[in-house]
């Protein structure tokens, strides 16, 4: 393989890992942002409910 065939795969190789690591992070927040897709955690709607009564 040629240098520059070598370069165009690993430029290739760390976009897809900026990539990946961007989805990652956006898919954290986005679960960080609405805790009652956890097991076990109450949505807000449920907890304000909980504390008028």
């Amino acid at each position: 393989m040629s240098t520059m065939t070598i370069a165009y795969i690993a430029i290739s190789v760390f976009v897809l890992m900026v990539i990946g690591l961007f989805l990652s992070a956006h898919e954290f927040l986005r679960i960080s942002d609405d805790p009652s897709r956890v097991v076990g955690v109450k949505s807000d709607q449920e907890k304000s409910y909980s504390e008028k009564l």
